[in-house]
């Protein structure tokens, strides 16, 4: 399948327009943004990954088009606010002809809307990926001073969307776009039997798997999923608790499951590599996301995409998932273990035809409305009309000046 539909040929570049893709370090590789720079390329873009810290050749997303750069920065230089790094940007973006730069997170923003003075760019794209971006007074008294240099806020989640707009009062709301995330819905709908998959990772045989992926930290709320579990233990015997990942809470959420004597009944696998992930969905019966806060909420598209119904909480991003008329699981409120353990206790009575034929609705909803294709075209297709738009208008500040300004914290 194309990562995206053909565009129409008058759309496409007559000539190929040099774009820079600003993540802080090799580690931020996503497969969201590997699919967008795909698609920039197939469309007649040369997209340029520039990273701030870390070394380039350890990107996972380079070749077929799609090159990478670092200012070789440490992580501590790139923490804070240094003109140095928006003059090393600012010769990065010179160099290399950049029109179109696209910032991944709020401190690349601020040294970009910088470095972009007195260059070719003619737009500067920035993709929110969760609440809380403009958390403090600083942050949003910076951003507000910058945000008339962006052409297009790109939101991830319709959630993402109103809490910028609401911390923001200088970001008009004609000039912010949600696209949400993307998958290869493909990837997660395996071949292999769901007995099979219990196997491999050993798993028991019978009974009624809940499972999580997801990091074990404390936005994840997998304490609360403890004890919800705990709850269910006492009266379904037949009911186990997959959790996958790794994180700083992992010996306190062990100890705490020991303190709650469900240690036999829950199956900490740690760390799955991407690759390893769908085998884990395949082994469960209903996948469980208690989460306190999300952009959207990826783990939860993943699972629908494997065919399984997915309790979640009605927190900021997940919502937008379950916008449909269909049931495609269920919701609770967040911080709530007594609800979520009467949710688990639904499920774990349905029958399992009836647990398929929920999950199968997940699953083309999913397919129909966070597909990496959709996510792509719609991207792309930003980018295609950003060359009819005016150029950015820089003022000419000497980049010697940039030092009394304090933008990062």
């Amino acid at each position: 399948m194309p990562m995206f539909k053909e565009m129409s040929e008058n759309l496409i570049p007559k000539a190929p327009i040099n774009c820079l893709y600003l993540l802080d370090d090799p580690s931020r590789d996503k497969h969201v943004h590997y699919y967008v720079l795909k698609g920039l390329a197939r469309s007649g873009f040369n997209p340029l990954i520039g990273y701030f810290y870390g070394d380039s050749n350890d990107s996972g997303m380079t070749g077929d088009g799609i090159s990478a750069i670092s200012l070789e920065l440490t992580k501590k230089q790139f923490k804070h606010f240094n003109p140095f790094t928006v003059l090393k940007l600012h010769n990065l973006i010179k160099r290399n002809h950049i029109s179109i730069v696209h910032c991944q997170r709020y401190r690349p923003l601020v040294n970009a809307a910088l470095a972009i003075m007195g260059t070719d760019v003619s737009t500067l794209f920035y993709t929110v990926r969760a609440t809380g971006t403009l958390r403090n007074a600083h942050r949003r008294a910076v951003f507000n001073r910058i945000c008339k240099k962006i052409d297009r806020t790109i939101c991830i989640s319709n959630s993402v969307k109103d809490d910028m707009l609401y911390n923001s009062k200088s970001l008009a709301p004609s000039k912010v776009t949600v696209i949400f995330n993307g998958i290869d819905t493909n990837a997660y709908d395996i071949s292999m039997g769901q007995e099979e998959a219990g196997k491999r990772l050993n798993l028991p045989g019978k009974g009624f798997l809940f499972g999580i992926v997801a990091r074990l930290k404390k936005a994840k709320a997998h304490n609360v999923l403890l004890h919800a579990f705990a709850q269910v233990a006492e009266t379904a015997p037949e009911a186990f608790l997959v959790i996958a990942g790794d994180g700083p809470l992992e010996t306190e959420l062990k100890r705490e499951a020991d303190e709650l004597h469900i240690t036999s009944r829950v199956f900490f696998l740690g760390h799955k590599k991407p690759a390893e992930v769908p085998v884990v969905l395949r082994a469960l019966d209903c996948f469980v996301h208690p989460s306190r806060r999300e952009g959207l909420g990826m783990a939860i598209l993943e699972a629908m995409s494997a065919g399984l119904p997915v309790i979640a909480t009605e927190t900021d991003g997940i919502t937008d998932i379950f916008n449909t008329p269909e049931t495609i699981g269920a919701m609770v409120p967040s911080d709530d273990s007594a609800i979520l353990a009467k949710s688990m206790n639904d499920f774990l009575k349905k029958e399992r035809l009836e647990l398929k034929l929920i999950g199968k609705k997940a699953q083309h909803h999913v397919a129909e409305n966070f597909s990496r294709e959709r996510m792509v075209e719609k991207t792309v297709g930003m980018y295609i009309q950003s060359g009819t738009q005016k150029k950015i208008s820089s003022p000419h500040v000497a980049l010697s000046d940039l030092g009394r300004l304090r933008l990062l914290k």
